[in-house]
């Protein structure tokens, strides 16, 4: 639980300097905060495995990792009626340590995927940026528009832009 609020108190004291910075230079911070519905339901397996070849996850752990990632089948039933069965091709256990520590490496370079500053906490997002221009606009959209290649299910209704502003 310590560490839990150490991150949350960290991340919001590096906004709320960012913020209040942008504020006494007389421009606004446009924030975009995206929920990532059911994130770690949609976390591609072939993709994640490459992302851990990236960073050196190779041989029989790889293989271990796969293995836990693959091989699963599902259906659906709806009134006594079954569906086929189809390959899972997605999704990590959230129930698990090993399922944390494969969607914080799943996620973990989106940081550098991106010009803006972003902030991530679990399947939470929030991306902003400096508005001075009409060139940042475009940056942050360009920025968002990377952070959503991730493929982690955004929920419009549940995204939302705080523009803060010294007006």
């Amino acid at each position: 639980m310590v560490s839990f609020l150490a991150v949350h108190v960290t991340q919001l004291l590096e906004t709320l300097e960012t913020w209040t910075t942008t504020i006494d230079e007389a421009y606004s911070t446009d924030c975009i905060y995206l929920d990532f519905a059911k994130a770690f339901d949609k976390v591609p397996h072939e993709r994640l495995l490459q992302k851990l070849s990236s960073y050196g996850i190779n041989g029989n752990m790889h293989s271990w990792v796969r293995s836990f990632l693959t091989g699963r089948k599902q259906r659906v039933t709806c009134n006594g009626a079954y569906s086929k069965w189809q390959e899972v091709l997605s999704g990590i256990s959230q129930g698990s340590v090993l399922g944390l520590i494969l969607f914080v490496l799943y996620v973990n370079d989106m940081p550098e995927a991106v010009q803006s500053t972003i902030k991530l906490f679990a399947d939470d997002t929030k991306v902003f940026r400096g508005i001075k221009s009409t060139v940042d606009f475009v940056t942050l959209q360009e920025d968002l528009n990377q952070a959503t290649s991730y493929k982690l299910g955004q929920e419009p209704g549940n995204c939302l832009l705080t523009p803060a502003n010294a007006t």
